[in-house]
């Protein structure tokens, strides 16, 4: 009777403690999302049957870090059914998981969980476990059904989705790895090998490590023994095995094509693996050199919500390196202003450093996506200065920010329609002296003028750079007013005009000041008009009449209309208590 009774209380005590996992993992209390790239050996040897099973909750189920329910509850009845330890765990073979009756989706990643807890970290770099990796593969040859009759995956016809893969080799992160955690997350192994076709393997079978990042594609089945077919994120690895290396070429040009071609292959091309086919949030573009203003911008760029997030530079200044095609990540830290190197050393020339190069590639996406998850978490604005990515306005007016310079072009046909050449020449000219105006510059800085080209379309450099800010107080309306009058008045003494003043072309700059741009539509004080703006001009301002310089401050004073307006809470008997009606 008493042995019954300890029997049915252990019982319920396991239930308590099976039930008391689940809430941990939804909850993800006690788990820091850094935790899994620094787990100790010794420590996991340690861990019970409970604690294994907690970690492959959290590491392989929706509740934990996977965006797949791989690690079920049939998965953890059968763990603790055999009593699978840390200890043991970090034994079993791929054969021990068959006679468990795991499916094979699962095994994949158990197989890569065990490699990864047996890797160590060193001197900051990640280490593959060489000798458990030759083990693994000498059981490696008896191929084995990636999905099983019994499979929970099997019923939602998963493999009739592109992006799986893609989703099983990614990580849900629950916040961002700071700064200086960044190069430590960065080298957390993939959560599972990538299938690739066994002839790519061929010529680098002495190598074990690469055997931490794929895997032959012929050793895996479907459940009616037919090969799996090729995922898209496959390419990139696919790529890193095949791509020529170690060029004789001395040709200097030609080793840095083709080194482009890898590096686009092995970055942007695993970045546009992994976005999904309905939603593409990463936009990615290499600068080709065609004109001076080309070198302004890097090399390699890359955006979320038109926000610059990295940007790669060939043979960059100020930075030592080593001789070959070498490889480095960095991160700048906006608090301490400075550049932090985040990689190791990616000798392109290496198969094992591009496989490692995928790798980090993969970590940066888990990291992107977490941004984009959490982006009103960061209070990021839209973007004032989207570096280096085109804004078209109108069809026939594009706007690039490159630094501290924009590039502002009009193409052909707004040139024929709208403005005359000599006549913007001449205002960017003529005003190149007033303060808090902008001015045309070259791509050095210096004061010039616009470029028309061979096809009729214009090209303009802007200085200085502002942004988009309305004035939130009394003091910064009175600053502004006066700015732009100061402005206007030093304009209509060398008898030009702006005609174009609204809150779009009034900006604030870094150092906060006002500046006024856009003088495309501006001329000369009296001129005779050929077009009209009856929106924003008064109406004596019509075709065939001449511009009045005191139409600029018609203007002005809209600019104080729209913005008392835009006060919700201003009132009759507030506008009665003014100052200047009390006289």
């Amino acid at each position: 009777m008493t042995r019954k009774y300890n029997k049915k209380r252990n019982l319920n005590k396991k239930l308590f403690d099976n039930n008391e996992s689940i809430s941990r993992v939804k909850n993800h209390e006690n788990w820091n999302i850094l935790d899994f790239p620094t787990i100790d050996l010794d420590v996991v040897k340690k861990w019970n049957v409970q604690q294994l099973v907690y970690h492959l909750q959290v590491m392989f189920s929706v509740e934990g870090y996977c965006r797949k329910d791989l690690f079920n509850k049939e998965s953890e009845y059968k763990f603790k059914l055999k009593q699978i330890d840390g200890k043991t765990f970090l034994k079993m073979t791929r054969h021990d998981f068959f006679k468990m009756g795991i499916s094979g989706l699962l095994i994949l990643h158990l197989e890569t969980e065990i490699l990864r807890l047996h890797g160590y970290y060193k001197n900051g770099d990640y280490y593959e476990p060489e000798e458990l990796l030759i083990k693994f593969n000498s059981l490696e040859q008896r191929p084995f059904y990636l999905l099983s009759n019994n499979n929970n995956l099997l019923k939602e016809n998963f493999f009739n989705k592109k992006d799986l893969f893609q989703q099983l080799i990614t990580r849900k992160l629950l916040k961002v790895p700071s700064i200086y955690e960044l190069k430590r997350f960065l080298l957390t192994p993939l959560p599972m090998r990538v299938l690739v076709p066994s002839f790519c393997l061929l010529n680098d079978q002495e190598n074990s490590k690469i055997y931490s990042y794929v895997t032959p594609q012929e050793q895996c089945s479907r459940e009616f023994g037919n090969l799996i077919p090729s995922s898209p994120i496959s390419l990139p690895f696919i790529n890193a095995l095949t791509y020529p290396y170690n060029s004789n070429s001395s040709c200097q040009e030609n080793n840095l094509i083709r080194y482009n071609l890898i590096i686009d292959a092995l970055i942007q091309g695993t970045l546009s693996c992994l976005q999904s086919q309905r939603s593409q949030w990463i936009y990615m573009a290499r600068n080709f050199i065609q004109s001076k203003e080309d070198l302004l911008r890097p090399d390699w760029m890359c955006w979320i919500n038109e926000h610059l997030i990295i940007h790669g530079v060939e043979l960059p200044e100020n930075v030592e390196w080593n001789i070959g095609p070498i490889l480095r990540w960095y991160v700048f830290d906006p608090i301490r202003y400075k550049i932090i190197s985040i990689s190791q050393d990616f000798d392109l020339d290496r198969i094992l450093d591009r496989l490692r190069m995928i790798r980090t590639v993969i970590n940066i996406y888990n990291v992107l996506e977490s941004l984009k998850r959490n982006w009103v978490q960061f209070k990021i604005n839209k973007s004032t200065h989207p570096l280096y990515l085109t804004i078209n306005r109108d069809g026939g007016t594009s706007i690039e920010f490159m630094g501290n310079i924009v590039k502002k072009s009009l193409s052909t046909q707004k040139m024929k329609e709208n403005f005359n050449y000599d006549t913007i020449r001449k205002i960017y000219l003529e005003t190149s002296h007033i303060k808090n105006l902008v001015h045309c510059v070259d791509i050095e800085g210096n004061l010039s003028y616009p470029i028309l080209t061979k096809d009729g379309s214009c090209k303009i450099f802007l200085q200085p750079v502002g942004y988009y800010y309305y004035p939130r107080n009394e003091l910064e309306v009175k600053s502004m007013i006066k700015t732009i009058l100061q402005v206007l008045k030093e304009m209509h003494q060398v008898n030009w005009t702006h005609r174009d003043i609204y809150w779009g072309n009034i900006l604030r700059q870094d150092n906060g000041e006002w500046l006024m741009i856009d003088l495309e539509l501006g001329g000369p004080v009296d001129e005779i008009l050929q077009f009209s703006l009856w929106n924003r001009w008064p109406e004596q301002a019509v075709v065939g009449k001449p511009y009045l310089a005191c139409y600029d401050i018609y203007q002005v004073g809209r600019l104080m209309d729209e913005l008392k307006a835009a006060k919700n809470n201003f009132t009759a008997e507030m506008a009665l208590r003014h100052e200047w009606l009390n006289e």
